[in-house]
């Protein structure tokens, strides 16, 4: 298949016989590390217990680009495979056996599905499904949606709901179970590290609960809207001993948290962040690091301290109808982390540019 052209003029993919089952649709198609290209590709036509859904928002996050920096990422398939993973849209067609949605039902798709019986399932942890199906490909003109994803996480748009705020159910939905994770209840005072768009998701969500939040982030416009999502105050990014010092300095006597959330997914923060909780609190690791990323942590906190230290992955179905609920509320103002729309042809040098920034995509 043929790349883009430069300045994102679309150049028609070989094609074999049989490819296509019908027209050519226009989609981005990642073939490995930085090469991400939009092509045609053939539209698809769902089997049994599938529908194709036409996006009517499909966002960018910083997970799209992190799979196109490593070209590679649990939720991918073989390469050359789809990207984008965050929509909502008018399903267009629907497979054999499928009684809801119809064609014409405006739907929220969820990006995965867990089996519901794998031994983690079993244990109320879908998250960590053995057999959790995912979905890749929102940005494209249609998207073809897996049968177990139409049985357990596809939803219909609530009345009222715009398309766009809509689509940010799948990222929210992970903050929903992050925030689960989280032991701190009212008048804890939390410290999140990251005011990136899952910072801001885990300020609102623990501050509903009624803890004192305080967020650390070096961009001041970060800073200012974390106050609008709940936050009681706003900090620089604590990157050094010194600022450290000064982070800890704004926590309750000087002690630190009562817990800490690290959501920016760097290692040297998610060591800021154990260094950041009090005696006897937790810390909660939720931003994602690098493929082979290690940190290494002081072990005298962690023994002595008895620091609680706990990972945060993914979504439950659960969460992501939680999610969703909260959006239709209006109980965060989520509208606030969009962005300028961009079209297709716009994506491949977003994500590499700006990488944490959430846009909505251009498709027909």
């Amino acid at each position: 298949m043929l790349p883009a052209a430069p300045g994102g003029v679309l150049r028609r993919a070989g094609r074999r016989p049989g490819d296509y089952r019908g027209p050519a649709m226009r989609a981005l198609m990642l073939h490995g590390p930085g090469d991400l290209r939009l092509e045609e590709v053939p539209h698809p036509a769902p089997g049994p217990g599938e529908i194709v859904v036409r996006p009517e928002a499909a966002l960018t996050c910083a997970t799209d680009a992190k799979m196109l920096r490593a070209g590679a990422h649990p939720a991918l398939g073989p390469l050359p495979a789809p990207l984008g993973h965050e929509l909502a849209g008018t399903v267009a067609a629907v497979g054999d056996g499928v009684a809801w949605p119809r064609p014409g039902d405006r739907v929220v798709v969820a990006n995965s599905a867990p089996c519901g019986a794998c031994p983690r399932c079993l244990e109320a942890r879908p998250n960590l499904c053995e057999r959790i199906v995912y979905l890749t490909g929102a940005f494209a003109e249609l998207v073809l949606v897996p049968a177990a994803i139409v049985r357990r996480n596809v939803i219909a748009l609530p009345d009222g709901l715009a398309p766009e705020p809509a689509a940010m159910t799948e990222p929210l939905a992970c903050a929903v179970h992050a925030a689960g994770r989280v032991e701190a209840g009212p008048g804890a005072t939390v410290l999140v590290l990251g005011g990136g768009v899952q910072g801001q998701f885990m300020t609102a969500l623990l501050a509903r609960r009624g803890c004192r939040v305080l967020v650390a982030d070096p961009h001041p416009e970060r800073r200012e809207r974390a106050l609008r999502f709940g936050a009681a105050g706003a900090l620089e990014a604590p990157r050094d001993e010194a600022a450290v010092a000064r982070a800890r300095r704004a926590t309750p006597g000087g002690r630190g948290a009562d817990a800490v959330v690290e959501a920016v997914g760097r290692s040297e923060t998610w060591r800021i962040a154990a260094a950041l909780a009090r005696p006897g609190g937790e810390v909660l690791l939720h931003g994602g690091c690098p493929a082979g990323s290690e940190v290494a942590l002081p072990t005298g906190p962690l023994h002595y301290e008895e620091l609680t230290l706990r990972g945060s992955y993914h979504h439950s179905p659960s969460a992501v109808r939680e999610a969703l609920s909260l959006l239709a509320g209006g109980a965060l103002p989520a509208a606030e982390l969009l962005g300028a729309p961009v079209g297709l042809a716009e994506v491949p040098a977003l994500l590499a540019t700006a990488p944490g920034e959430k846009r909505p995509v251009r498709l027909h």
